[in-house]
């Protein structure tokens, strides 16, 4: 029996597929990759859109900050806590912590004596040290 002839219709048929095949995959591929990169800028977008917002929220806060210290009220809570001043014919009083005197402080600094670590040669320290003496 001879071959028989492959249809021509046929050939044509499984070339167009061979070649349609491949090329509508590479498309595929190449509409996924936009999407998968249409989302991950929705998400950077989202998250730009939150650190703007808390950069406006501080910004505003920090307006209404220097329209505070711009003002007289600022200046006179300045004067008196931080400087002391007082308005005249006032006094200004100063208080002083418990226990404490003018000049003098709280906890005296105890004076170095003849046996105080600071006065002994090191070799002596580090003898009392091995010793516990």
């Amino acid at each position: 029996m001879p071959a028989r002839k492959p249809d021509s219709n046929r050939v044509a048929l499984g070339l167009a597929t061979l070649i349609t095949l491949p090329l509508a995959l590479v498309l595929l591929w190449g509409l996924g990759q936009q999407l998968l990169l249409a989302h991950r800028m929705r998400v950077e977008e989202r998250r730009l859109e939150t650190l703007v917002a808390q950069a406006q929220a501080r910004h505003d806060e920090l307006l209404a900050r220097l329209d505070y210290v711009r003002s007289d009220e600022y200046v006179e809570h300045w004067a008196r806590a931080e400087a002391g001043m007082a308005r005249p014919g006032e006094v200004a009083v100063v208080l002083l912590n418990e226990g404490q005197h003018a000049g003098v402080s709280a906890t005296p600094t105890p004076m170095p004596t003849a046996e105080s670590p600071e006065s002994r040669p090191w070799w002596k320290e580090l003898w009392s040290l091995l010793t516990g003496r």
